[in-house]
């Protein structure tokens, strides 16, 4: 009989074989839905861009029965996480019952929104079905750092009033913010927000380019060596990097070129029923109104047949676990997705050499160990 120590795996373990039997049958476990890419903000480092207001894309979205129907074709080919986003996906009138239905169909529901459009009405459905999450992103801390990236003159004070009514009626919630030029003096205040909300934090640099080919919103991205600081800046934050790193930096890197779950087990859907292995990915796409969303399934799984060139320079890199590596963000900003951003491979030996500090100094703060750090390096 064998050891019953030596035959359980361990959560984390679990979780990691059952990630991988859903990536080996390719089940479609996560979704993105992007309702609408309709706006009340016009935010200057939106992908989006203009196609916000493209009125072919509005005239294109699908009805309240098409989105149902096809929540229903996500559901029983195995969807269990959903997520609405936009756009912002509030300004659907339809909203309430989209959400509705994709609940009732026992999906676990996140919403991304802007927080600015949180009626009563929404209060109430989100008390009787209740998200997961519902996630807003705070652009700023204070009126005029809101308007310059958001260009809404009252975006704070109605961001902040949405925030109350969530946290008022207990629906959960968490807040995040895109780091950048505009907004980077006030990160501190912005993470001081959801602090005194209680409320879970996140934030992203990662500006990438409009869908369309524009690359002016990376012009709004912060040095790397200011990502790193704010990462680190936390000790919660540093001690899930230090751990995250340790657990992944033995992991080699994969000879497909998309590793991710994109096209393996998430997929996202645009407003006029156009599917695709992630919002970023457009070289492989598939008509859902042309045909069942299995089909469409099956069909945007060719990416992963895409394999890393050997001459391919994050090949032998240590860091590839640390730098955000995606070749669709690639892509949008070099025009292939097999030639890295430099501004993600910064980042990348940044962390990596903060983290490998911290590893020899254990020193409590990023910024003493920047201090310690020997000229040579």
């Amino acid at each position: 009989m064998e050891c019953l120590r030596q035959t359980t795996l361990t959560q984390e373990a679990r979780y990691l074989e059952f990630v991988q039997k859903l990536r080996q049958y390719r089940i479609p476990v996560s979704g993105n839905i992007e309702i609408t890419r309709r706006c009340n903000f016009d935010c200057i480092h939106c992908y989006l861009g203009d196609m916000k207001r493209s009125q072919d894309m509005i005239s294109r979205e699908l009805d309240t029965l098409t989105w149902k129907n096809l929540i229903d074709e996500i559901a029983d080919a195995g969807c269990l996480f959903l997520l609405f986003t936009g756009g912002e996906p509030l300004l659907r009138s339809d909203f309430i019952d989209i959400y509705r239905h994709a609940v009732m169909r026992g999906m676990v529901v996140t919403v991304f929104t802007n927080g600015s459009m949180i009626s009563d009405e929404i209060l109430d459905c989100f008390s009787q079905y209740p998200p997961q999450v519902v996630e807003i992103t705070i652009y700023g801390a204070t009126p005029s750092t809101y308007e310059a990236v958001t260009g809404c003159s009252d975006g704070l004070e109605k961001v902040m009033a949405g925030i109350e009514k969530l946290v008022g009626h207990g629906i959960r919630t968490r807040v995040k913010t895109i780091l950048m030029k505009k907004n980077q003096h006030e990160f501190e205040r912005i993470e001081k927000i959801a602090e005194d909300y209680g409320l879970k934090f996140r934030f992203d640099a990662m500006i990438f380019p409009r869908l369309n080919g524009d690359l002016s919103p990376i012009g709004l991205r912060v040095s790397p060596e200011t990502v790193v600081k704010k990462h680190l800046s936390s000790k919660d934050r540093r001690l899930k990097w230090d751990a995250f790193y340790r657990r992944m930096k033995h992991v080699k890197i994969s000879r497909d070129l998309y590793a991710c779950g994109a096209g393996a087990t998430n997929f996202h859907i645009d407003p006029a029923g156009v599917l695709s292995p992630c919002v970023m990915i457009s070289q492989v796409t598939y008509d859902l109104l042309h045909g069942s969303f299995l089909s469409g399934w099956k069909y945007i799984q060719r990416i992963k047949e895409k394999k890393i060139p050997l001459e391919f320079e994050c090949n032998n890199c240590d860091k590839h676990v640390l730098c955000g590596y995606c070749p669709a963000f690639f892509k949008l900003e070099t025009g292939s997705d097999t030639r890295v951003s430099p501004y993600v491979c910064e980042i990348g030996h940044r962390m990596y050499d903060a983290l490998s500090l911290y590893d020899e100094t254990g020193d409590e703060e990023y910024g003493e160990k920047e201090q310690k750090k020997p000229a040579a390096l």
